[in-house]
Order: C-alpha cells, then structure tokens, then sequence
C-alpha cells in the first residue's frame, strides 16, 4: 500500500512538472479559463472570492505588461538521497498596474501548488517567490516574497498564492517595462536571463 502511494505520487508529480512549463500568465481581466469566477483572480483583484458589490470598477488602473516567468524558476523541487521530498510550481499569474505621481505602482501575483514526492510527508513549507520589474537589461524592483503552505496530514497537495501590492517604478525611462515573477530558491538577485511567455 505505501509503494502505491509513492508511485501515485510520482506519477501527480510527473504530470505536474511536465504542465507547469507550459503553462500561460494571465492578467487580472483577461485570465486562465474561469474569467471573472476564478478564485485567484477574484482574491487578487478583491482581497476575498467574489467582488463586493459595493466596489467600483478603479479609473486610476493603467495597463500593464504581461508577467513572463524567470527562466528555470517556474519549478522548484526538494531532494534527498531517497528522491523529491517536495515541489513548488507556478499555476498563474495576475497583475495590475495604476498610475500615482511620477510612478507606476505594480501588483502582481502568483498561485502556485505545492505537491508532496514520494519522499515527502504533510507539514508547513515556505515558498520564495520572487517579484521584478525591469527596463531593458535594468531590474528597477525586485521584491521576495515567502508565502507559507500547509499540506494536511493525507493529502499530497496544496494551493498556495502570493501577492505584491506595493512594487513603485518610475513612469519613464530607458528601455520598455517588462514584469517577471519565478520561484526563487536562492533568494538571491534575480537578474538571470528571462524566458519570454511563448
């Protein structure tokens, strides 16, 4: 029974892996399919599941580049001796971006998955996922943001989602803005060549 387990495990492991590479960014209005009832979305956009119903529709949003993943960042796998303890997949992306003085105020988000190896066992990990913005070859913001997951005591997966509300550029300067995020196991400087979204 426990070899069952881990080979079903490997196989949810495999199939993940080989998805999350090619797996689209999305924006907040134009999204994965789901569009204004994906729960991702409506917790980045709103802060909860649905849009109050009091809230309106902001006229200070300006548009915003689309989120390119880092190259080799959209995974990020745990290993021992005995094989993957873990792993970190990016799923989507979301951003906004609204004008404030001389700047451009940035959100972006990320929901991810975490997913138990054959190796592994249910508990709390953290997550380093990695925010930046850039002009030309420049990273004008780069942000780290550790996001904690919990996967229950039998269950071999977990959702999770991390938000950047408050990553300032200014409005003009050399080279066209360009927004990344990646999962960022070094937490170290994010400058590294970027995959551009296909």
């Amino acid at each position: 029974m426990v070899q069952l387990k881990a080979i079903l495990m490997a196989a949810s492991l495999a199939a993940l892996t080989g998805g999350c590479m090619s797996t689209g960014t999305s924006s907040s209005q134009s999204a994965a399919p789901g569009g204004s009832d994906n729960s991702f979305l409506n917790i980045f956009k709103y802060g909860g599941l649905t849009k109050p119903e009091s809230m309106k529709d902001e006229d200070e949003e300006i548009e915003c580049p689309s989120v390119q993943i880092l190259d080799g960042t959209a995974a990020l796998r745990a290993e021992s001796g005995a094989g993957v303890r873990h792993q970190f997949s990016v799923v989507q992306t979301a951003r906004e971006c609204r004008a404030e003085g001389s700047n451009i105020i940035i959100k972006m988000g990320v929901e991810g998955r975490a997913l138990l190896g054959p190796s592994g066992s249910p508990g709390s990990f953290t997550v380093p996922v990695r925010f930046v913005a850039k002009r030309g070859e420049t990273v004008v913001a780069s942000k780290l943001v550790r996001q904690g997951v919990t996967i229950p005591t039998g269950e071999a997966q977990a959702s999770f989602i991390a938000i950047e509300e408050g990553m300032s550029v200014p409005k003009v300067g050399a080279g066209e803005l360009e927004l990344f995020v990646g999962l960022d196991g070094s937490g170290g400087a994010a400058e590294r060549p970027a995959r551009k979204k296909r």
